[in-house]
């Protein structure tokens, strides 16, 4: 009996040593999992009040005003929110806010660095965790009450020793439901941040491109009761590039968060404001149609204050808008998202404030792009060929010299003129073969021409990129080599504007070509900002007077001053001078006057093909001859 007795008692001891060491050991991980579980609700909660708050506090809001509401909003069940600026606390708010004497945090919890830990405060233990305001020199500061009791954990494991089995079950199972559910609760928390990740603007935290698309779509879907005629715009902040290239990613962040709250409160309706991508906001106007859209886009522009102050300095911010109409531009969000984005270019090309999108200047948008693809393939082919316009020297009323000019035979359009792919030359990297090819059909006339008795000039035009290119120089030699045409009968006409892009670049390259014995004209001259000291220093044998000078000088007398000046210039530079776009009698008259050396323009002959031009030279009554002012 004695023996029985102490075996019950040893198994009742060892149950009830075991049942207080598992009852102990689930306190011990189940307080760790409840406090892990708690501080990262918490921070979570905090990450999206600090989201949440950022643009508030950017535009001006209060900042008691702004904490309220966002704690409100997205961690009613924080016990205490600290909104810290400069290691002070400016604002407060939370269930315990008030019941909580502030004072008594340490000042080492306020530091800009502080890490998560806990803290006792008036008797209570509380974890602490800091969350950085994203663009603002704000951090929150969260606190959250730890409430487990020790004592009801060992009561509710150490009075239940004579059910042990029952009691590693329900533990067990208590485990797991805990387990399950702190799973459960942790994956819907990364789903609605992954979900705000992937809908959302980080920075500004305005909806991202693919929400604003969504929400567009859902208005659209509406049923026909409602009235659903509504405006996108997509607005971008002119020379953003700029201000970030020279005053830092930084303070173009700090530029975009500040206009993303302005026109956000501008709008004032959920999801109507998007960050797209770059500096570009889309916007969408409810109740617009084609009548109001001119008055809704000029209400919201002038309600918009594009004055902005960023660290010490005050810009003056110019807006861009394209805009579509639902349903008259398009029928669905991509569509109209994308003619807004047209109609937003247009507007940039044309310094227009605003635009709606335009069908016609769409597809002559969509007719570049298909002759840009085009050209490259166009050059191979010999589409594009040299026609020549005779210069006449004023001095002996002869034909003293040629312009080289492009024109595009298209095989379904016809003939295209430069303006229509010179520009998409350059932007698409193939005005380098252009201009070569344009080179070796003048060299290799100039040479026949030459031999056939007419003792004419060719000039040739070249662009910025070939400028840039040093390998011009090469080029151009090798080609008067082979030919066996002389430099001195070859002339390189370059803008003005062109020259001055890169003074010393062109420099270089001009001095080679001028060392070969190339001839030199700037071209379109008065139409730039030329400095006279760049031009006494640049090899340069001709200027050609741009034709809206020399059109008018018959009418105005700025005009005619100003062409005047340039000619007295010229010849104190020791230079050639030329005007271009001379139509009638009377525009020769003066000119030879006012001692123009040569002209060029439809009154002498229109540009001609090379057989045309051949013709003319045989059929006219001219003797040809080449008048040059040599500089000493």
């Amino acid at each position: 009996m004695r023996l029985s007795t102490q075996m019950l008692t040893g198994i009742v001891g060892i149950t009830i040593i075991s049942q207080l060491v598992l009852g102990m050991i689930a306190y011990w991980v189940l307080a760790g999992v409840e406090r892990d579980h708690l501080l990262r609700v918490t921070r979570e909660r905090t990450a999206e009040v600090a989201q949440a708050i950022a643009v508030p506090l950017a535009t001006g809001t209060r900042e008691q005003k702004a904490l309220e509401r966002a704690a409100r909003l997205f961690a009613p069940a924080v016990d205490v929110i600290l909104l810290i600026e400069g290691g002070r606390i400016v604002a407060s708010t939370g269930p315990l806010a008030k019941e909580i004497d502030l004072a008594r945090i340490p000042a080492a919890v306020l530091q800009p660095h502080a890490r998560d830990q806990l803290v006792e405060i008036d008797e209570g233990r509380f974890l602490v965790t800091r969350q950085r305001v994203p663009g603002l020199d704000y951090s929150l500061l969260a606190l959250q009450e730890q409430r487990l009791s020790r004592e009801k954990m060992i009561a509710r494991f150490g009075f239940r020793s004579l059910a042990f089995s029952v009691i590693l079950l329900w533990v067990a199972v208590w485990v797991a439901l805990m387990l399950a559910s702190s799973i459960n609760r942790k994956i819907e928390q990364k789903n609605r941040v992954l979900r705000r990740q992937v809908t959302h603007d980080s920075l500004t935290g305005l909806p991202n491109r693919a929400l604003f698309t969504e929400h567009i779509n859902a208005i659209i879907n509406l049923p026909g009761e409602f009235d659903n005629r509504f405006m996108v715009m997509v607005v971008g902040i002119d020379g953003y590039t700029e201000i970030t290239d020279t005053l830092g990613h930084d303070v173009g962040e700090q530029l975009l968060l500040e206009m993303a709250g302005r026109i956000n409160q501008a709008v004032d309706q959920e999801n109507a404001v998007a960050r797209l991508e770059g500096e570009k906001l889309g916007v969408l106007l409810t109740d617009t149609d084609s009548e109001s859209g001119s008055h809704s886009v000029r209400q919201f522009l002038d309600g918009l204050d594009r004055q902005v102050s960023i660290s010490g300095m005050v810009l003056d911010i110019r807006l861009s808008i394209g805009a579509a109409l639902y349903p008259t531009h398009a029928c669905d969000a991509d569509s109209l998202l994308r003619y807004a984005d047209i109609a937003l270019r247009q507007a940039r090309e044309r310094k227009a404030e605003y635009l709606f999108y335009d069908d016609d200047a769409d597809f002559s948008s969509m007719h570049r792009l298909m002759l840009g693809s085009e050209l490259p393939h166009a050059i191979a082919r010999g589409e594009l060929i040299a026609v020549y316009q005779p210069k006449m020297s004023l001095a002996t009323s002869k034909v003293c010299g040629l312009e080289a000019l492009v024109r595009w035979e298209h095989p379904r359009e016809g003939s295209i003129p430069p303006t229509d792919f010179i520009p998409l030359a350059e932007q698409s990297g193939v005005i380098r073969e252009l201009t070569e090819m344009m080179l070796d059909q003048a060299v290799h006339f100039l040479h026949r021409l030459h031999a056939r008795g007419h003792n004419l000039d060719i000039s040739v035009n070249i662009s910025a990129h070939n400028l840039r290119d040093d390998k011009l120089p090469e080029f151009v030699e090798a080609l008067l080599t082979r030919t066996g045409a002389q430099a001195r009968h070859l002339c390189l006409e370059i803008t003005e504007t062109v020259m001055m892009q890169d003074i010393e670049q062109a420099q270089r390259v001009l001095e080679r070509l001028h060392r070969l014995g190339v001839r030199l004209s700037i071209d379109d001259f008065g139409t730039g900002f030329s400095s006279l000291s760049y031009l006494n220093l640049l090899p340069v044998d001709e200027i050609k007077i741009d034709r809206s000078f020399v059109t008018h000088m018959l009418t105005q007398e700025s005009d005619q001053a100003v062409v005047n000046t340039i000619i007295q210039l010229a010849h104190t530079l020791h230079c050639q001078i030329v005007a271009e776009g001379v139509e009638d009698e009377e525009t020769l008259a003066l000119l030879r006057t006012l001692g123009c050396d040569i002209a060029q323009g439809y009154l002498i002959s229109p540009p001609r093909a090379v057989a045309d031009l051949e013709n003319w030279l045989l059929g006219s009554d001219h003797k040809t001859t080449a008048q040059v002012v040599d500089k000493p």
